[in-house]
């Protein structure tokens, strides 16, 4: 981009200067003077362009034809490998003396959506706080936060994309964030209110109530009166010319969806048989249609990164904790209104942990990442029989998952991912999942940006 418009800027200045001396009805001075500050002007205003992006194309080959998971998808039901586009960005930014905007769409082979677009504004005094309003990432710990073109894997913890899928909302949020020059540099406050359905993008998953494969509303959808808020407080700082850093962080997620009956189960008890059971909540003076199904997350993250003749070994970590309003089939977040309406109140909890070496000063890294997601933290195993039985499903069944993964820097621009995901579900009474099923990945990525 750069070198464009040094090439721009060089061919109107040289054919400026050649119109002036071979022409009879040349210009007056001053005329030329403004047609060039003009030029000058419109060039240094194209300086504030920036248009960068990424491709990420990979293989996989999964262990059972059709199988659902949360690698890229669920499976074609007589497929057991693809190729396909995971992700096609460009992103546009322009950034203002004091602003900033920015759009980024998303093309692959299942179509074109956009991916996101909001604009900054940063106060002129102190450049500390900032307001920010559009569709934008989640302010929610780290992962959501990090690009998908410099993740250590090729993708977010199931956790993630169940309880905030697609990562980004459409809100405004205020930033603080003092600058290189104050003693408290590195520390971070983000905090917002957002619509709480996020972006639903074709492809990537089929909301409930919808076939799959089929395309109900791309974008973002408003659905109820509810507005979440989304909190973030992180400290990242780098010591001893950035040799060692370090990072810590806490974040809150406080929202909800509305009931659309009085058929709420919020409690898991022992029948008769001493069965867990759920067991739905008392309406004789109470009364929950349209109120609100809470939807409320408590997660902290840790980081450390150290640098030495051996390379760069980075350890990293989140743990999420909470209340997730879902149905009695699916704990994920709604994009739309859910088909049933009865509601299932969970605890859950999930984290995740990675190890990550940079080998000395090669273009080799290697990663290892543990993951678990706990939808009902009240019921375990042998619990979970079937809807029919104690109203359980495979919506409470809690995985682990172990990511191993090599990465091949060829270039500046282009990198291979080498990933083989090793998925464990709990052994269960439910049909499907009496034992561990066979849904192992392995992903082939080649990235391409600039």
């Amino acid at each position: 981009m750069r070198a464009i418009l040094n090439l721009l800027t060089l061919l109107v200045l040289c054919s400026t200067s050649l119109y002036s001396q071979n022409s009879e009805a040349a210009l007056p001075n001053d005329s030329l003077s403004k047609e060039i500050n003009r030029i000058k002007k419109d060039i240094a205003q194209l300086k504030n362009l920036k248009i960068s992006g990424w491709v990420q194309a990979q293989f996989q080959i999964a262990d059972t034809r059709g199988i659902s998971n949360y690698e890229g998808g669920t499976f074609s039901a007589n497929s057991d490998k693809r190729f396909m586009i995971r992700r096609g960005r460009v992103k546009f930014t322009y950034n203002g003396k004091h602003t900033q905007y920015v759009m980024q769409l998303n093309g692959t082979e299942r179509g074109l959506n956009l991916t996101e677009i909001f604009a900054t504004a940063t106060d002129p005094w102190t450049k500390a706080f900032s307001i920010t309003a559009g569709v934008m990432n989640r302010p929610f710990g780290f992962e959501i936060d990090q690009s998908s073109s410099v993740r250590e894997s090729p993708e977010r913890s199931r956790y993630t994309q169940i309880l905030m899928p697609n990562e980004r909302d459409l809100g405004a949020k205020i930033v603080i964030a003092p600058g290189d020059k104050s003693k408290l540099h590195g520390l971070r406050l983000d905090a917002g209110f957002y619509n709480g359905q996020g972006i639903y993008v074709p492809g990537t998953s089929t909301p409930a109530g919808y076939a799959a494969g089929t395309t109900p509303l791309l974008g973002v959808n408003e659905v109820d009166f509810q507005k979440d808020f989304i909190g973030r407080l992180s400290y990242y700082k780098g010591f001893k010319n950035d040799k060692i850093k370090i990072g810590i962080g806490v974040s809150h997620y406080n929202g909800g969806n509305t009931y659309q009956n009085n058929k709420v189960y919020d409690q898991i008890t022992n029948d008769q048989d001493g069965l867990k059971v759920w067991k739905m909540a008392d309406t004789t003076n109470k009364t929950f249609k349209n109120k609100t199904a809470p939807r409320m997350y408590y997660g902290a993250e840790a980081f450390f990164s150290i640098k030495t003749t051996l390379g760069t070994t980075t350890i990293r970590g989140e743990y999420i904790t909470g209340t997730q309003s879902g149905q009695n089939n699916s704990s994920s977040s709604p994009f739309f209104l859910p088909s049933s309406k009865d509601t299932y109140i969970r605890n859950f909890n999930g984290m995740y942990a990675y190890f990550i070496h940079r080998i000395a000063k090669t273009k080799h890294e290697i990663a290892v990442k543990y993951e678990i997601y706990d939808p009902n933290t009240k019921v375990a195993g042998r619990d979970i029989t079937s809807a029919t039985v104690n109203g359980l499903s495979s919506a409470d069944i809690k995985f682990t998952q172990l990511g191993l993964t090599y990465t091949y820097y060829m270039y500046e621009n282009v990198k291979f991912m080498f990933n083989y995901n090793i998925v464990t579900n709990e052994t269960t009474n439910l049909n499907g999942f009496t034992k561990d099923i066979r849904d192992n990945i392995l992903t082939i990525r080649m990235q391409y940006k600039f």
